[in-house]
């Protein structure tokens, strides 16, 4: 255990800095050797090529505030959130850099972008319409060879393809190769594949839930859940990450993401009742219902006029969901639920990181400059604390079975041991003929309704036939004699017979894994509970949970 709350510290500040430095990237690449392209920016809505050339009058032309948001203006200007614009910016390089190579950071781009130097093609990234392909959260960076370079006022012109996201963020400048190539290098890793790390992850982890999902029969329901998380998941990262168009209209994407992510927000929170044995089914309904709503609502009433409106009240509700999500966290380390320590500093990361981007994607749809904490997703660095928050539980029940396991072995020695001494105490009074041994009903009956009344009381604990032999002053040899005298029943019988009833009573009424319910009423091993579940109740616990479940949806 020390081992495990060593590694939860460990990860939890790996996730710390991990998240810290990709909100830094915007920072990344500093240097003497800079030109800063931050501040105002010439606008012109519409596709006109002439744009490009550097020699295109704009003086009259309208100006935005880059890095941040033009969607506020496009919207004032026109009607419809989806289209094509041109930005222009004149720099002058200072004349030490002319004869060099060097470096253009455009930040990220929503969506798509052909960007232009002195009117020379120096990159382009994402799709136009009408094969339109986002590419908003990929970073910027083309190379400007030092032969277009004027000794004079320089033109970046930038096309833009737009469509309800709209906005240049990050850093914006011209720096040298070497600074260029180490921030580029820097930001395409966190932004972009350290995205393809986390599914990589994830991928393994959803197979292994899924087969032990199928395994168990159906039995162990927050596998199910965890595997529908980690594919809800997997859509949300590909959003930002994806270099290839796998929708084939923004429409489609959007639609996709909003399922997705709605989707994440109703799964987790039912795994968070699986893991912790909460029951609320009524909230589980409502959440069902609000994701039906929203692929109903998706599917049938969303076009590009109601997007933005609809897509602000699915942020609102879904992010919403996170502070429920969290709520279970804190009310199951307050009830002292099993795993709740373990697990519950994970799964709130996760949370806080879902909460983080509903706040993003609201900033975006609203048309609302964002601030510095809520420029980047850091949705898929927490998701990493869901992995391995859920391997270690993992670890954590290995090492239970395992221990488990060994106590099991060592009480079947002893057992075995104590066989063998009987057995050889039987042969001695089976050669000096006192086999039988005169008992006194009256008084035997009052000290096995003792033995019975204790336990009645105590048959979950580890009963052992020394012990109570030791509670009525009967020697361990005769009080299973007199205990099947009175009662009728052998010792061991009687107690596998209260335990199988208390067993019962649990699958019937409960969602609760069957090993689990065996343990807690006092099996040493899930082979001896289902032998003897059979032998009492006539059926296997599966087969006895299957009945309960058909009873219930007949009534």
């Amino acid at each position: 255990m020390i081992i495990i709350k060593t590694g939860i510290r460990g990860i939890g500040l790996l996730t710390v800095l991990s998240i810290c430095a990709a909100l830094a990237i915007s920072c990344a690449g500093s240097s003497s050797i800079s030109v800063s392209l931050d501040g105002q920016w010439k606008i012109i809505l519409g596709d006109d090529p002439s744009c490009r050339r550097p020699g295109y009058d704009d003086s009259a032309r309208d100006t935005v505030e880059l890095p941040g948001t033009f969607m506020p203006y496009v919207a004032a200007k026109k009607p419809g959130l989806a289209g094509t614009l041109w930005l222009r910016k004149s720099v002058v390089i200072p004349e030490y850099l002319h004869d060099r190579d060097l470096g253009l950071c455009l930040g990220r781009i929503a969506n798509a972008d052909e960007t232009y130097f002195n009117g020379e093609k120096i990159g382009a990234t994402g799709e136009f319409p009408p094969d339109g392909h986002s590419m908003w959260n990929h970073p910027r960076y083309y190379m400007i060879p030092h032969s277009i370079v004027r000794e004079g006022p320089n033109v970046i012109s930038v096309r833009v393809s737009y469509n309800t996201y709209g906005e240049v963020l990050g850093r914006l400048s011209i720096t040298d190769l070497k600074t260029w190539g180490k921030s580029r290098d820097l930001s395409y890793f966190y932004l972009i594949v350290f995205s393809y790390i986390i599914i990589a992850m994830g991928i393994p982890l959803f197979v292994i839930s899924l087969l032990h999902f199928i395994r168990q029969r159906g039995e162990s329901q927050e596998y199910l859940y965890y595997c529908l998380q980690l594919l809800c998941g997997l859509f949300v990262i590909l959003d930002h990450s994806t270099s290839w168009n796998m929708y084939g209209s923004m429409m489609t994407r959007f639609r996709v993401l909003g399922f997705a992510w709605a989707a994440l927000n109703v799964t987790h929170p039912i795994f968070l009742h699986r893991i912790y044995g909460l029951k609320r089914k009524k909230i589980e309904a409502l959440l069902w219902t609000y994701l039906a709503v929203v692929v109903f609502t998706g599917m049938l009433f969303t076009d590009m006029e109601t997007l933005r409106p609809l897509g602000l009240l699915l942020i609102v509700v879904t992010t919403s969901l996170g502070f429920y999500n969290a709520s279970c966290h804190i009310y199951a380390l307050y009830a002292g639920k099993p795993l709740a320590r373990l697990f519950s500093f994970f799964g709130l990361m996760v949370i806080l990181g879902a909460i983080h981007d509903g706040f993003v994607y609201f900033f975006k749809f609203a048309f609302i400059p964002a601030p510095p904490f809520f420029q980047h997703m850091i949705f898929y660095f927490t998701a990493i604390t869901l992995y391995l928050g859920t391997a270690l539980i993992m670890v954590t029940r290995y090492v239970s079975i395992r221990d488990d396991m060994d106590n099991v072995n060592t009480r079947l020695a002893g057992y075995l041991d104590e066989y063998s001494r009987l057995n050889e105490e039987y042969r001695e009074s089976k050669m000096s003929r006192r086999r039988n041994y005169p008992v006194n009903i009256e008084k035997a009956g009052e000290k096995i309704e003792k033995v019975v009344d204790y336990i009645k009381g105590n048959y979950r604990e580890d009963l052992s036939r020394e012990g109570l032999a030791a509670l009525v002053d009967i020697h361990p040899d005769n009080l299973g004699r007199m205990f099947k005298i009175v009662t009728g029943k052998k010792m061991g019988d009687y107690i596998n017979e209260l335990r199988i009833r208390d067993s019962a009573e649990q699958i019937a009424g409960s969602e609760e894994n069957i090993i689990h319910i065996a343990f807690s009423v006092g099996f040493d091993s899930l082979r001896t509970f289902n032998r003897v579940f059979l032998k009492v109740m006539h059926m296997t616990p599966d087969a006895y949970r299957k009945r309960h479940r058909q009873s219930k949806k007949a009534e």
